[in-house]
């Protein structure tokens, strides 16, 4: 594992020496950091494609950010669009608040197709489960007032961590960090509008049903709204990429990204080919 860094901005890379594919671009969701690849990358690269994981500002192992609770959703697409920008349109993954930035990325043309795991919806898809509306009453005032703020271990065990092995929990919890109260309230609420008719990328769309944060019915509609192929990991949370388990998912995730038209998942070609034209949910 190497590291980059693009201004401000860290990521965890590996390179491919004769890469078959364009770089594969990881974004982690709200509390975390690049650290929630580090499995998951070396996988990529052994499929040949260059892999990298952002840490979004503020998140280590980047520096800490005055005025954390304020940062905004948008803050956050602009980091993942500079670095979208530096390896040349990559395939993106994201993960939770991530998947609805890598959304965004695909919708404006930064990526050449994005996979969406338990992803955050954008507008007109409701996050809010019983469950979940239960336990963010306390963090109502870091939600409304731009607080930086990270929920509690039994939150976290409960919505987020609930199928990862006990054992292993507590060295999870303690990467987590303050995120952006701010950004959390975007999330929840649904602030942000990604129209279908902008989506010109191929997407997949991954969703646990045992997920007590984002339950696999928000990743049916947001497959359902941008005719995207779902696939469901069963017996699986929020956090599947952690799970016992969770190669057999990312194995189809890395099949998707192979069966990908060459004029998508090939940079050399792409000048030749109008960005868009080729797009594997129309065959």
């Amino acid at each position: 594992m190497q590291t980059r860094i693009i201004g401000p901005l860290h990521l965890d890379t590996i390179d491919v020496p004769n890469p078959t594919g364009a770089s594969v671009l990881c974004l982690h969701g709200l509390f975390a950091g690049s650290w929630v690849y580090e499995q998951f990358l070396p996988l990529v690269a052994e499929r040949g494609y260059p892999a990298a994981a952002l840490s979004f500002r503020g998140h280590p192992p980047s520096a800490p950010i005055a005025g954390m609770g304020r940062q905004s959703i948008t803050a956050y697409c602009h980091d993942a669009a500079e670095v979208a920008r530096a390896l040349d349109r990559p395939i993106v993954v994201g993960h939770s608040l991530g998947g609805l930035v890598a959304l965004v990325l695909a919708a404006r043309n930064l990526a050449r197709a994005a996979v969406l795991i338990s992803a955050a919806p954008p507008r007109g898809i409701s996050v809010f489960s019983g469950p979940l509306l239960a336990r963010m009453a306390r963090y109502l005032p870091a939600l409304l007032f731009s607080r930086p703020f990270v929920p509690s271990d039994a939150d976290l065990d409960a919505m987020v961590l609930n199928c990862v092995p006990l054992a292993e929990r507590d060295a999870i919890r303690r990467r987590f960090v303050p995120d952006s109260g701010r950004a959390a309230r975007q999330a929840a609420f649904g602030a942000f509008h990604v129209p279908t008719r902008a989506m010109r990328a191929p997407l997949l769309v991954v969703g646990g049903d045992e997920d007590r944060f984002v339950p696999l019915a928000v990743a049916q509609k947001l497959a359902l709204a941008y005719a995207a192929p779902l696939h469901v990991a069963r017996g699986h949370g929020h956090f599947l990429l952690g799970e016992p388990g969770w190669e057999v998912h990312a194995k189809v995730m890395l099949d998707w990204m192979d069966a990908l038209p060459r004029v998508i998942r090939d940079p050399t070609i792409e000048s030749r080919v109008r960005p868009g034209s080729a797009n594997p949910r129309a065959r």
